[in-house]
């Protein structure tokens, strides 16, 4: 009994352990998924699918001259999108918001490059951008939400594998605060980015080929 006393003792002492980790932890998750963004001279700004605050701020860094182009990755068609293609109902397309966006910040046109990755997920586009791109000594500066740089800058930097500088920087057009709990928008991103990341680092790798991990 006393062995077994002194076993549920150091388990309760393990578990408590754990729960203070993982408070410290999901107190700086916000700070941790944004960190390490740069924002320094590029070759080539490339835009992620998703928000279109991202192709804001890549407008803003194209005007003060950080990059002589833009490249913007379009998005596959989600299902119900293509339902509505279907049924010959006309939406603006992503990809089309994206070119307005950039000319509205001004981008001139002739610097401005739609890549179809036709991708569902991080690792797709950073493949397609590998193997877009020369980039032997390259310096690519990644735009994506301020959520999303961690998971972003893993993926790039294994797809290119140290073949091009790459950069990661988070739009400030979207907020994304330090305390997000205090958010329900901050706080999905913190725990689906969390997820992510962890699904990532165990070898997971959603394609558009296989349409699985």
């Amino acid at each position: 009994m006393p062995a077994i006393r002194r076993c549920l003792a150091v388990l309760a002492l393990i578990m408590a352990l754990l729960a203070a980790l993982a408070v410290v932890f999901l107190h700086a998750a916000a700070g941790w998924l944004k960190g390490g963004q740069s924002e320094g001279p590029a070759d080539v700004i490339v835009v992620l699918a998703g928000s279109f605050e991202r192709s804001m701020h890549a407008g803003d860094l194209y005007k003060k001259m950080v990059a002589p182009r833009v490249m913007v990755s379009v998005p596959k068609a989600e299902r119900s999108l293509v339902k509505l293609e279907e049924l010959g109902i006309a939406y603006p397309r992503p990809e089309v918001i994206y070119r307005e966006i950039l000319r509205r910040k001004g981008v001139p046109d002739d610097r401005i490059e739609m890549v179809a990755a036709d991708a569902i997920s991080t690792a797709d586009e950073a493949a397609a951008f590998a193997a877009r791109l020369d980039s032997g000594g390259m310096r690519v500066l990644v735009v994506t939400s301020p959520y999303h740089v961690r998971r972003a800058a893993m993926a790039f930097r294994d797809a290119f594998g140290g073949k091009a500088w790459i950069m990661v920087t988070g739009t400030p057009y979207e907020h994304f605060p330090n305390d997000w709990w205090r958010s329900q928008d901050a706080a999905r991103n913190v725990l689906l980015e969390t997820a992510k990341i962890i699904l990532y680092l165990a070898g997971g790798r959603f394609s558009a080929e296989q349409g699985q991990p």
